[in-house]
């Protein structure tokens, strides 16, 4: 199931949408009786749901890491919605969970996999495992369940107001597969993957062949439409009251500027329209980033400043014409034009 998640974007996300809905129901039904509310219709919850795809061993292992709001917001319609906390929220609550997502997905008919054959090479290569010790049997953590096949692990909390530690774990969900010191190139041509904490068994590390490496890593690369960060609930960008709950950026002050006259009449109309414009242009958001920025933080080259004298560099003209890059580059003539296609060269 694990490796049918990672290819089969359907699957899923009904598995992601199954599961915050269950979650949010959940939480829902606990606030109203915690709070005796009549109904749950004004109560809103929301999930942020992060799919990883590694393991420790950089195999394959698609699994959902969850960021749940610890209760439900009510809204009223004359004023911002109140937060009410979830008090109580044992086992049998996520026990409740697993068999509702159970009872979700337990009927699907599931079509055949059509997997490309290179990322099929690529699965059964870094599938290959080293003999370990049998690891001992764990000790079953709090707030853990398993049931129908699937574990759900609920024991780690933030305040809200901790906005450091919330970003560590929002970090955390979306850490890379591994860290650049923890894959070491051994001298025979092997490669070793550090651990961040010792398995059950005591393992700090393993070892594999080159191609069993770039072969995980392969498998490890999403999909083109796989989303990998799902937002549910409050937090979904369409909901009501988002706009209500979620921080908004704050915009930078106006410039301040001393008036060098009294605007009137004219002026002022002017004056007015140009002071609009100004707060129309601070509003608006680039919604994508440059070439150059993405220059710099990929490959830290900065194409906005000179190589000789350090200083900025602005874009002068945008040259498209071959013969003319040719020239501005080397001063001289440009390429050849080929023959036209059915033609051929004579030659002497």
């Amino acid at each position: 199931m694990a490796v049918r998640l990672g290819y089969d974007a359907a699957l899923l996300g009904r598995v992601c949408e199954r599961f915050a809905q269950r979650v949010m129901q959940c939480l829902r039904r606990q606030v109203r009786r915690e709070r005796g509310l009549p109904s749950v219709r004004s109560l809103a919850a929301g999930v942020l749901i992060v799919v990883q795809r590694f393991k420790s061993d950089l195999s394959l292992f698609v699994h959902l890491h969850a960021l749940v709001t610890d209760g439900c917001y009510l809204a009223h319609t004359d004023g911002e919605p109140e937060f009410l906390r979830v008090e109580s929220l044992g086992e049998p609550t996520l026990l409740r969970v697993l068999s509702g997502l159970h009872e979700d997905l337990g009927d699907d008919e599931l079509d055949e996999l059509d997997i490309d054959d290179g990322v099929a090479a690529c699965l059964a290569l870094g599938a290959t495992r080293a003999v370990r010790p049998a690891a001992p049997a764990a000790r079953v953590a709090p707030m853990t369940v398993s049931a129908h096949g699937m574990q759900l692990h609920a024991a780690t909390g933030v305040d809200g107001r901790d906005r450091r530690r919330l970003e560590r774990v929002c970090r955390y969900l979306l850490r890379p597969a591994f860290a650049e010191d923890a894959v070491v190139a051994l001298a025979d041509g092997d490669v070793r993957v550090h651990f961040k904490r010792p398995t059950r068994a005591g393992a700090t590390s393993t070892t594999m062949s080159r191609q069993s490496f770039l072969a995980r890593l392969c498998a490890l690369v999403p999909p083109p439409g796989f989303h990998m960060v799902r937002y549910y609930g409050v937090l979904a960008a369409r909901h009501a009251l988002r706009p209500a709950i979620v921080p908004q950026r704050e915009l930078e002050p106006a410039p301040k500027q001393l008036a060098m006259f009294l605007p009137s009449g004219e002026l002022e109309r002017a004056a007015t329209s140009l002071a609009a414009i100004g707060e129309q242009c601070r509003e608006r958001t680039p919604s994508t980033i440059s070439w150059a920025r993405l220059l710099a933080r990929v490959f830290s080259v900065d194409i906005t400043r000179c190589a000789r004298c350090g200083g900025p560099m602005r874009v002068v003209a945008a040259v498209t014409d071959a013969r003319e890059i040719a020239v501005l580059l080397h001063g001289a003539r440009g390429p050849p034009v080929p023959s036209p296609p059915g033609q051929l060269s004579l030659l002497p």
